[in-house]
């Protein structure tokens, strides 16, 4: 019988906590060894030579880690460059799997037994890396978010100083120079953006071509690209809808009837990004503006409710790029 090993690593900022298991047979699976390692090069080479003192008869060794913020990063590129099999998984998963074991402790040790586990059961995708490109102009996008909030938080904070009393000179003028950095800085960014995009043959193609579509500006293409990985990893539209959220969440039982709304567990920079194209569709997209009007006929007190089918198709229609086909949900679940 094939010994398949799962190492469940749990990364904080600073450590790493490994548990390797091996599956044996009907019986489960048996605890081969658990130790902590530096969350650095270091501690990496010292993981794989232990794992690999402990797995020589396996015929699999697959590593499973959560996707931790930034920090489960540099170990998951590190073993991907090393040609071994990688899992990310997304913390949700790991808590709700622990709910359904019962496992009411928790610890950085218990986490990694829980994560071997779930890897041994679950089975879980193997991780495949960003591009250099989309990461790179996934974290300008990302940057440009962060400064146009932060902009608009101090725009607003100099009009409410000039409402106030006798407000000291120097701090609007403070305030000031700040939202003209964040301007500079915005200017800066999305003239970087601009270059690495047209320093990419086959991403300046996808872009001109999803351009064509009403209401599509350069950035929101940008953002929804990067953020998918130009949706080289989904297998069908209804991942891809479930990535950034907008799948229907409903709630009913025998005679109660609850809301249907959307999960919104999933991408909050698609969906936000989204908002502005949906409302230009409802306006200049006939055949999106017919459905909206649809919607709004059977739903008159939710007029917010019916731009999920347009933010969607404005979603969706990016996906036939990858060569996947371009069938959308239907509508009758948003009504």
């Amino acid at each position: 019988m094939e010994k398949v090993v799962v190492v469940g690593i749990d990364i904080s900022k600073d450590a790493i906590h490994a548990c390797l298991k091996e599956s044996v047979g009907d019986a489960g699976s048996r605890i081969r060894g658990t130790r902590k390692f530096l969350n650095s090069y270091i501690g990496f080479t010292e993981l794989l030579y232990w794992v690999s003192q402990r797995s020589r008869e396996a015929s699999s060794v697959c590593y499973v880690m959560e996707a931790t913020g930034s920090y489960y990063e540099n170990l998951a590129y590190f073993l991907y460059e090393n040609r071994l099999k990688v899992s990310v998984v997304l913390a949700n998963n790991i808590k709700y799997y622990a709910k359904s074991q019962n496992l009411k402790t928790k610890t950085d040790k218990v986490d990694a037994s829980l994560i071997a586990d779930f890897g041994l059961s679950q089975k879980p995708a193997l991780w495949q890396p960003m591009s250099s490109g989309y990461r790179q102009l996934r974290d300008l996008c990302r940057e440009r978010i962060c400064l146009k909030q932060a902009r608009s938080r101090a725009k607003c904070q100099l009009d409410a100083m000039h409402h106030s009393h006798d407000k000291l000179a120097c701090i609007l003028h403070i305030k000031e120079e700040q939202i003209a950095l964040y301007e500079k800085l915005l200017l800066e960014i999305e003239e970087e953006i601009q270059e690495k995009v047209a320093s990419d043959a086959e991403l300046s193609r996808k872009v001109a071509q999803i351009q064509e579509v009403k209401g599509l500006g350069l950035l929101t293409i940008l953002t929804v690209l990067c953020e998918t990985n130009g949706f080289l990893l989904f297998g069908n539209i209804r991942q891809v809808v479930s990535y950034a959220g907008l799948d229907v969440k409903m709630s009913e039982s025998g005679h109660y009837k609850g809301r249907t709304r959307i999960s919104k567990q999933g991408n909050t920079r698609i969906r936000s990004c989204l908002y502005m194209p949906a409302l230009s569709a409802v306006r200049s997209n006939e055949p999106i503006k017919n459905l909206h009007l649809r919607i709004c006929e059977r739903n008159p007190h939710a007029r917010k409710k019916a731009l999920l089918q347009p933010c969607e198709n404005s979603y969706v229609n990016r996906h036939p790029l990858s060569g996947k086909g371009n069938k959308s949900l239907p509508a009758s679940i948003y009504t």
